[in-house]
C-alpha cells in the first residue's frame, strides 16, 4: 500500500522546483507507476495506449505538483483522478471499444447475474448500449452520482451527461421490453 505521507512529501518537493524535484519525481514514478498503470490498463485495455497515457499523466502530475494542496485531498487519490481522467480522454480519442473499467468486471460485481433469465437479459441489454451511455448509467447507479456529479467525474458538459443517461435508460428499457 502506498504511503500518503511519503507521496505528499514527494509532490511538495516536485512542486518546489528545486534541486531535489527531479529526484522526487523519479521516486514518485517508481512508487506509483505500477498502481497508475493498472488503472490505465483497466480503462483503455491496450498496453501501448496505457503506456502513452501514463507518460502524459505523469507529465501533468509534474506540471501540477505546485498546485497540489496537501490539506485538501489524499495525494494518491489526486494522482488517480489525473490518470483516470486522462485515460478516459485517451480512450475516447483512440476509439477504445470499452470506455472505462465500469464494464464486465464491475457489472459482475454490481449485479447478481445468477438470478435467472431476467438478469441475463439485463446484462445483454447493458452490453448493447453505447459505451458512454453504459458508463453514465453504471456510475450513476453503482456510485449514486447525480447528473452534476457525473459531469464533474467524466469532465463532460452537464447536457451531454444528461443525454447519455436519458438515452441509455430509454435504450435499456426498449431492449428489456423487447426481451419479454
Amino acid at each position: 500500500m502506498l504511503d500518503d505521507g511519503q507521496i505528499r512529501i514527494l509532490l511538495l518537493r516536485m512542486g518546489a522546483r528545486d534541486a531535489g524535484s527531479a529526484e522526487a519525481f523519479e521516486r514518485l514514478y517508481r512508487l506509483c507507476a505500477p498502481l497508475l498503470m493498472g488503472i490505465a490498463m483497466r480503462i483503455v485495455r491496450r498496453s501501448e495506449v496505457a503506456e502513452e497515457m501514463l507518460h502524459d499523466s505523469f507529465t501533468r502530475i509534474w506540471q501540477s505538483a505546485a498546485t497540489f494542496d496537501p490539506l485538501a485531498t489524499r495525494p494518491v487519490a489526486w494522482m488517480v483522478a489525473i490518470v483516470r481522467n486522462r485515460a478516459l480522454d485517451t480512450a475516447a480519442s483512440h476509439d477504445v471499444a470499452r470506455v472505462d473499467a465500469y464494464e464486465e468486471e464491475s457489472l459482475d460485481a454490481f449485479f447478481d447475474w445468477s438470478q435467472g433469465a431476467g438478469t441475463r437479459s439485463l446484462r445483454d441489454c447493458l452490453a448493447r448500449l453505447e459505451a458512454a451511455e453504459r458508463q453514465a448509467l453504471v456510475l450513476a447507479y453503482q456510485h449514486g452520482l447525480s447528473h452534476s456529479e457525473l459531469a464533474a467525474q467524466l469532465q463532460k458538459p452537464l447536457g451531454t451527461v444528461k443525454s447519455w443517461v436519458r438515452r441509455g435508460m430509454a435504450n435499456l428499457r426498449d431492449c428489456m421490453e423487447g426481451v419479454r
